[in-house]
């Protein structure tokens, strides 16, 4: 299991990919929305990138539910200390994703 430090250097290194910044623009007080605009395909694209990277079922309701970026890091190392979560076997097939726009964003 990667300690919260190599999960938070992970998460911070495939955000930046997807979003074109450097990872040390991102802390762990880093709202995603807030200070980047992200949209919901960037959030998926970031979701996909870590659920290969760690090799870890993600819950889309956790990256679509997480306050900041150190609150992803968080959910995602709950996810690796519970291994009948972690089990993508354990996983609902049919998840329902509830998209809301970035602020000031497209409707």
């Amino acid at each position: 299991m990667p300690t919260r430090e190599e999960l938070a250097a992970t998460v911070r290194t495939v955000v930046s990919d997807v979003l074109g910044t450097d990872p040390e623009e991102l802390g762990e007080r880093t709202g995603l929305a807030e200070e980047f605009g992200i949209d919901s395909l960037e959030l998926m694209e970031i979701g996909a990138r870590l659920e290969r990277t760690l090799c870890l079922r993600i819950d889309p309701d956790d990256l679509l539910s997480a306050r900041d970026l150190g609150h992803a890091v968080d959910l995602l190392h709950a996810r690796f200390a519970d291994p009948a979560t972690a089990d993508p076997a354990s996983r609902t097939a049919h998840a329902v994703i509830t998209l809301t726009p970035a602020p000031g964003g497209p409707a």
